[in-house]
């Protein structure tokens, strides 16, 4: 479960402070699939990022099942965030020399599996996909939905129980993101929990739940 307590979030740019987020109060259930949506600057993103552990909140309190995460630092914050949490971005976050397999494999080699683990999982995650013929292929290679399905698979790799999804579909076109949605949602469907950022009401009608951000605080 993760649970969050009045948490802000204040950036500065010199003595010039913004508050990004104003006194986020959320209950989010293991298993959940949520959809978040605002407007752009409304603290959607900074949401997600402290959810993830990419980012710190000001104030406040985040604990995920029985992790005081406000409280992790240095290595015990990368910790929680390599045992618990896989990112998806929009623009794929892909490394374009190494190829669509050794991508996947990436966070196995920080959990330490062998290279024949990684080469297995990896194989098995593709085909879940269905990119696995593109496995020795560089993403700079493949189309952009294929690049999403690459990224995918690679947060499923992991196997960790937290999947966030930052606009996963904003780079693709309408019959591609609906078939990544599609696949996410067969991934929810198998206990994940998922947080889904997304300005499109067709993505965002597909999560059990919506929350709505604006000016940084939740309004529905």
């Amino acid at each position: 479960m993760i649970q969050l307590t009045q948490v802000t979030k204040t950036y500065y740019n010199g003595d010039c402070p913004t508050e990004a987020l104003k006194g986020i109060d959320l209950t989010i259930e293991t298993g959940e699939y949520i959809a978040i949506t605002g407007t752009s600057g409304s603290g959607k993103s900074t949401l997600l990022h402290i959810i993830g552990g990419m980012d710190s909140l000001t104030d406040g309190e985040y604990r995920y099942n029985d992790i005081a995460v406000h409280e992790l630092k240095g290595n015990r914050l990368h910790l929680f965030r390599k045992n618990n949490v896989s990112f998806v971005f929009q623009q794929f976050a892909l490394m374009n020399d190494y190829t669509v397999q050794e991508n996947v494999e990436l966070p196995l080699i920080a959990k330490g599996f062998s290279k024949k683990e990684r080469k297995r999982i990896a194989l098995e995650k593709l085909e879940l996909l269905g990119i696995a013929d593109l496995a020795k292929k560089r993403p700079s290679h493949i189309s952009g939905g294929q690049q999403q399905r690459c990224a995918i698979a690679r947060a499923l790799a992991s196997d960790n129980d937290l999947i966030l999804a930052d606009e996963p579909t904003g780079s693709l076109d309408k019959k591609t993101g609906l078939e990544i949605m599609e696949i996410l949602e067969t991934i929810h469907q198998q206990g994940k929990t998922l947080l889904v950022i997304t300005h499109d009401p067709q993505v965002a009608a597909m999560a059990n739940r919506e929350i709505r951000i604006e000016d940084g605080l939740i309004v529905e």
